[in-house]
């Protein structure tokens, strides 16, 4: 339907250039491609016809003019503003470093006065002396002497040599078992809710 709608509109505008108007209905646009609406499509740019429409003896006038319709162009417009809007803009600020200066000062002094300096005492001095002190009478002292003790050395050990001793090997022996053999045993009953 959109592309229908475009290839009436590029047809007009091709009718336009002609600079004379002429009044001509629906069935004979001059244009085609889709044969006509009553029979379905038809190759071939033949024409546009409405099937119904022909029979019936009706026709419809279509007047097409042209006209130049001014279209706005874009343009700069100047807008009056009040006042400046200040604009923070950082700027680099070297921060202060401390600068260390050397400088001789004289300070006058009014007049010399005396001061007093402590000077220390004389204090005693202690002396380290070994002084030997006489013993009435000796007393014996014990002192531990190692005594050696005697330590047995190794001898060889006679062992008998081992020798093969006769073992009774045991064999089978038939035992009677009584068929069928019956076991007797406990089985728990599991019922459904009760486990």
């Amino acid at each position: 339907m959109r592309a229908l709608v475009c290839l009436m509109l590029i047809s007009a505008a091709f009718a336009v250039e002609e600079k004379t108007i002429k009044k001509r209905g629906l069935v004979g646009l001059g244009w085609g491609g889709w044969g006509g609406l009553d029979g379905g499509l038809s190759g071939g740019l033949s024409g546009l016809s409405l099937g119904g429409l022909e029979g019936h003896g009706k026709s419809v006038a279509i007047a097409i003019q042209e006209k130049h319709i001014p279209v706005a162009v874009p343009h700069p417009v100047a807008v009056p503003v009040d006042r400046p809007y200040p604009v923070k803009v950082p700027v680099a600020v070297p921060a202060p470093y401390p600068v260390i200066q050397t400088r001789t000062i004289t300070v006058p002094v009014e007049k010399p006065y005396p001061v007093a300096v402590p000077v220390p005492q004389p204090y005693p001095v202690i002396q380290t002396k070994t002084i030997t002190v006489p013993v009435e009478k000796p007393y014996p002292v014990t002192v531990p002497v190692k005594v050696p003790v005697p330590v047995p050395a190794p001898y060889p050990v006679k062992v008998a040599v081992p020798h093969a001793v006769p073992v009774a090997v045991p064999h089978p022996v038939p035992v009677a078992v009584p068929q069928p053999v019956i076991v007797k045993q406990t089985v728990p009953v599991l019922v459904k809710g009760h486990y």
